[in-house]
């Protein structure tokens, strides 16, 4: 008997692409053969695994008013013709839906074919792409308890196994968390692309937090291009040690040493601040339609695993006092630490690759 295919449809963002990454680590380890379907962004995600058959499938970028619709409506169109050839070629025994609008056709196309979904949610809100596959869908995988957007008929479905993680994240939170003597590893990230705001309020907060805290820091921050020579000169200039770049392929490496975050708060950031056990600013992305990232930011502050500011209220002020309060109160940072920790599901990928087999024909 060959090995059970298994196929993952997932939007191209880290978000999405991650857990995705996790499960078809998982699925390979166990001897399975995996597929991915996803738009262009998505292949990047995947690069050093080998054993995944990807394809890209057309794909639209939603916007408001009749032509952004008409936009986003054609490659959907053509994305899920394309996703039913791609059915009917591979034969996937299962399909694992990560969200996401480009996640949609492939996902559609294999209900349409009888072939068993599983829908994996990794806010602590349904987004809109799982919200309209959810009914005929077999499985609902929920990374929080109680997300919000489930409709009741729909809720005998739901299973709470968590977000999975990369392996290498994951192996983490074996490690206990170092609290710090001396030097204080503060790690800033706002995502693929980086975060416009943090190129100018972080480095201007740290500037006025006492000279003993100040000296004792070691920044890491992830740097939009058209700003990283600015931002370096200013930490220059004031004798604050960074290491700024656009990129960080070692991030593993960094969480690892990273005694607190600065970052947005998307799903699997998040996620990976549970499993590594790591206390974090959360500042979530403003501009989501149902402010997806305040709602998972607020899973973890409201157990003590961090501190959330809204970007509106996003000032060097503002954030120098969160500082401070992390930084200047004895152990502050280990206790926040330990109640992320609580939030971690070291098993998400493994649960999910059990659903996954469980529902193969």
């Amino acid at each position: 008997m060959s090995a059970k295919l298994i196929l993952l449809c997932a939007g191209g963002t880290g978000g999405h692409m991650f857990p995705a990454r996790a499960l078809a680590e998982e699925l390979l380890a166990r001897g399975c053969r995996v597929a991915l379907a996803c738009d262009i962004r998505g292949r990047k995600y995947f690069d050093g695994l080998d054993g995944v058959d990807i394809h890209v499938l057309a794909s639209g970028t939603y916007s408001a008013g009749l032509k952004g619709k008409l936009k986003f409506i054609a490659p959907l169109v053509k994305g899920y013709l394309q996703s039913r050839n791609l059915i009917r070629k591979l034969k996937p025994d299962v399909a694992v839906g990560f969200g996401g609008y480009p996640s949609a056709p492939p996902v559609w196309a294999a209900q349409h074919a009888g072939v068993p979904t599983i829908l994996h949610e990794q806010n602590a809100i349904l987004g809109l792409a799982n919200k309209l596959l959810a009914s005929r869908a077999r499985i609902l995988a929920m990374s929080w308890p109680d997300t919000r957007g489930l409709k009741p008929a729909d809720l005998h479905k739901a299973k709470l196994i968590g977000n999975p993680v990369r392996h290498d994240i994951a192996a983490l939170g074996g490690m206990p968390y170092q609290t710090p003597h001396h030097e204080i590893n503060l790690l800033v990230v706002g995502g693929s692309q980086g975060a416009a705001v943090f190129n100018d309020v972080v480095p201007a907060s740290l500037k006025l937090l006492p000279p003993e805290v100040r000296v004792r820091l070691r920044i890491v921050q992830q740097v939009r291009a058209d700003s990283l020579e600015r931002v370096r000169a200013y930490y220059s200039s004031h004798d604050i040690h960074a290491d700024c770049e656009i990129f960080f392929a070692d991030m593993p490496d960094r969480l690892r040493t990273a005694h607190l975050l600065i970052t947005r708060s998307g799903a699997s950031t998040v996620a990976e601040m549970a499993a590594s056990g790591r206390p974090a600013i959360y500042v979530p992305y403003p501009w989501n339609r149902d402010h997806q990232q305040t709602f998972n930011a607020k899973t973890v502050t409201d157990v003590g695993g961090g501190w959330l500011i809204e970007e509106r209220d996003l000032t060097p002020e503002a954030l120098a006092g969160v500082l401070r309060d992390a930084l200047e109160t004895p152990g502050r940072l280990e206790q926040a630490a330990r109640a992320a920790a609580t939030l971690a599901r070291p098993r998400a990928a493994a649960d999910l690759a059990d659903l996954a087999l469980a529902h193969c024909p």
